[in-house]
């Protein structure tokens, strides 16, 4: 009798597990695509703005050097928003 209590709290800690381990993935899942969308659309627009203030005449590296600064700072609020690699920039 022993064995069979073993047995079936072993498959319950299994079913637990399981769908803990689902709920999560969902969870973890949602948070990547934020970030993943998030991450692009602001990468996009730091190339467009750096190419624009490449192509004056003469290049404005007061501007470049501002353009970086914001696109480090708005990184920085993604991986914080998101949980993730906080402090790595």
């Amino acid at each position: 009798m022993n064995s069979l209590y073993t047995i079936v709290s072993i498959l319950a800690a299994i079913a637990l597990i399981s769908s803990t381990i689902a709920s999560l993935q969902q969870q973890a899942s949602a948070i990547i695509v934020n970030w993943r969308e998030e991450f692009r659309v602001l990468t996009d627009e730091f190339e467009d703005a750096v190419s624009n203030a490449t192509d004056q005449e003469p290049p404005n590296l007061d501007s470049i050097q501002q353009l970086v600064d914001d696109y480090k700072t708005n990184l920085t609020k993604i991986f914080e928003n998101s949980g993730n690699y906080t402090g790595m920039l």
